[in-house]
């Protein structure tokens, strides 16, 4: 299963594991990784996983998306590739190790940091507003993940 490494200052910010056939990136919380800063439009960007392999699209974005420094409008993304949109870094895997030691959920599944998760049960808010701002998406079976003991 494909997974995204969301990034802002060096720090992750939650990992995304999927199975969907695609996944949104925008700043609105219709997305599937929403990034929420105003350099990243609403419906920023989409990632397509087809038979052609993953392929990132900007969705003409007003500040554009970045593959690896370079700016893009369509690109087929290889293992360990960094998206940039916005100030936030996505570090894009082909195949989760967390992903294949959890092979029975089906589904989208979203990993808050420890930091994260911590300051959203003192504050009841996410304390890195303007960094992010993360959906969790239910997990098929009601299961919980395990706590991110791998982080890459």
């Amino acid at each position: 299963m494909p997974e995204v490494v969301v990034k802002a200052d060096d720090r992750i910010i939650e990992r995304v594991i999927t199975e969907k056939g695609f996944l949104s990136i925008g700043r609105t919380s219709d997305n599937d990784i929403v990034l929420n800063h105003q350099g990243v439009s609403r419906q920023h960007a989409r990632i397509d996983f087809s038979g052609d392999g993953p392929v990132l699209r900007d969705l003409q974005s007003l500040n554009g998306t970045y593959v690896n420094s370079q700016r893009v409008e369509k690109c087929v993304l290889k293992d360990e590739d960094v998206i940039t949109v916005g100030k936030f870094s996505l570090v894009f895997y082909v195949d989760s190790k967390l992903a294949m030691s959890m092979s029975d959920i089906d589904g989208t599944l979203v990993l808050q940091s420890p930091e994260l998760r911590e300051s959203r049960e003192h504050t009841g808010r996410n304390s890195v507003a303007e960094t992010s701002e993360t959906r969790p998406i239910p997990i098929s079976r009601g299961e919980t993940p395990a706590s991110g003991k791998e982080q890459r």
